[in-house]
């Protein structure tokens, strides 16, 4: 009869154990152009009213930027360029920025099947590693900026955070 019981029991909980998903957890963005999805839960700290980046915080302490918008909105945009073209025009526009306020810059990556830039510049106190990619007519601007995590846990996060929106 015990045996009969166990049966019973796998036929209904079985099909909840192997049905259940962790239900992950994301935090939803309001950006310039749309709404962009980063896994887990981050509180808003501000957003820059000038690049539209909106930065977040984790419980760790990492912190995260996000900002989405229009490319013809950008003085560099050339819309006879393609896509990762127009995401390398980015980069360089705002690496040279970046050096004329004396910071060190490095790309990291690049991607043209994806469209994306991975690269760094330091603040004098930690690298910031941004994801420069495209999605539709908008430019994806994503950073994080932490010493909690590798350079190669900061890309793969950024990698991962614009597959998911893309």
């Amino acid at each position: 009869m015990s045996r009969f019981k166990l049966i019973v029991a796998l036929f209904i909980f079985l099909p909840n154990f192997i049905f259940s998903q962790d239900v992950k957890e994301y935090t939803n963005v309001k950006t310039a152009t749309s709404e962009v999805k980063v896994p887990g839960k981050w509180e808003t700290l501000n957003t820059m009213d000038d690049s539209g980046q909106t930065y977040l915080k984790n419980n760790d302490g990492v912190i995260i930027a996000i900002a989405q918008n229009p490319k013809k909105a950008y003085p560099f945009f050339n819309s006879k360029k393609s896509a990762y073209e127009n995401v390398k025009l980015f980069y360089t526009w705002d690496s040279d920025y970046r050096k004329e306020m004396k910071s060190k810059t490095d790309k990291i990556q690049e991607n043209a099947k994806s469209e994306y830039v991975i690269w760094k510049y330091n603040d004098g106190k930690l690298d910031n590693v941004f994801l420069f990619g495209t999605v539709k007519d908008n430019f994806l601007n994503l950073l994080v900026y932490t010493d909690k995590w590798t350079e190669a846990e900061k890309i793969s996060f950024l990698e991962n955070l614009y597959k998911l929106n893309k």
